[in-house]
């Protein structure tokens, strides 16, 4: 397929067609919406701007027109707060799909793809599915599962990299910043260390290939960068192969250049064509048929 589209790099009023419908939770319905419609779930890293996030909901509005996607936002204290906390402003995003999913027992309703970025966005990922798993007794029903960035370890020098990358850009981050992640970092290891609790991003990849929380038999691609300074190429890897050898539909794309929840930068044609073909092999079908991706991304 050709690349050479590229996605608009300024976008304005990027979440002006999404309603607020909870805690750093939007849901964006077209006027073309159907039941019938897959759901696109997106799950975004630690302080993602929305004009970054634009990048992403565009594309997926030109593939997926009459579809509806429901957004979590990830914010810096959403990763240090307990799984329970965080599901409790997740009611309206649980609505959501259980009405989809309603839609879609009935022959109604399309499949869900669900495309999470970095560990912040398979925090709020891994927190729904757990959710969902509570309220209905089941796995999260997806059709395709798109990991973008993640997962990584958590160690001390990429943790620095990500929160200091997701704070607001002003003259005391720019003085003391780095200094007071640092020291944040250090609490929280030490408190790991008196506690003796498991690093909890170790936690967190486990949870994404836990097959009580995402069935073995959901199609997955990993996108990822060699040179990302917040989640190594070697971690991606290690948990896609984990992955396949539980007997999980595994595709890795890895990007050279690209930095961190970036790699449409250096080939969106590459990218979405990775997307699709996850979600074309489990059954799906864009809504513009068998028209080329690069098409849909200019």
């Amino acid at each position: 397929m050709s690349t050479s589209a590229t996605t608009p790099t300024v976008i304005p009023n990027p979440l002006a067609d999404f309603s607020r419908i909870g805690h750093n939770t939007y849901l964006y319905t077209p006027s073309t919406y159907t039941p019938q419609s897959p759901l696109i779930f997106l799950c975004t890293w630690m302080g993602a701007a929305p004009k970054h996030i634009a990048k992403y909901t565009v594309t997926y509005r030109r593939l997926f027109p009459s579809s509806r996607i429901l957004l979590i936002r990830c914010e810096l204290l959403d990763m240090f707060t307990g799984s329970v906390k965080v599901q409790r402003g997740m009611g309206p995003a649980l609505d959501v799909v259980r009405e989809h999913v309603g839609n879609e027992g009935r022959g109604a309703g399309g499949g869900i793809l669900a495309h999470n970025f970095s560990n912040g966005g398979s925090t709020m990922l891994v927190s729904f599915a757990q959710l969902w798993l509570q309220k209905t007794g089941t796995t999260l029903p997806l059709r395709t599962h798109v990991i973008d960035s993640a997962p990584g370890k958590g160690g001390w020098k990429r943790s620095h990299a990500a929160i200091y990358v997701s704070l607001p850009r002003n003259i005391f981050t720019r003085l003391f910043g780095s200094i007071a992640v640092h020291f944040l970092l250090f609490l929280h290891f030490l408190f790991d260390k008196l506690t003796r609790r498991e690093n909890r991003m170790v936690v967190l990849g486990r949870l994404l290939n836990d097959a009580r929380l995402f069935d073995t038999k959901t199609p997955r691609v990993y996108l990822y960068s060699r040179k990302d300074l917040m989640v190594g190429d070697d971690e991606v890897e290690e948990h896609a192969d984990q992955a396949a050898a539980m007997g999980r539909w595994v595709t890795k794309v890895r990007f050279e250049n690209s930095a961190h929840a970036g790699h449409i930068m250096e080939d969106q044609g590459r990218y979405w064509e990775a997307v699709m073909g996850a979600w074309e092999s489990a059954g799906g079908r864009g809504e513009n048929g068998s028209r080329l991706v690069s098409e849909y991304v200019q």
